[in-house]
């Protein structure tokens, strides 16, 4: 059994992304992000919410 096991993501939204970062950060390195879409951003980039507010940054509260 390999001491670095194989990690994958599903999404490279905002939490997908950290938990990428957190991983490499531990010394995983074998880490692959699957992602749908042409680029990263995920629910955020995909979707709009009318009416919707919020009182902090989304970057303050998404992990």
């Amino acid at each position: 059994m390999s001491s670095d096991p194989s990690v994958l993501i599903v999404g490279a939204g905002f939490g997908g992304l950290a938990a990428a970062i957190e991983l490499v950060r531990h010394g995983h390195r074998n880490v692959t992000i699957l992602e749908k879409s042409d680029g990263l951003g995920g629910v955020w980039r995909d979707n709009t919410y009318p009416g919707a507010a919020c009182d902090a940054p989304s970057d303050l509260y998404s992990f």
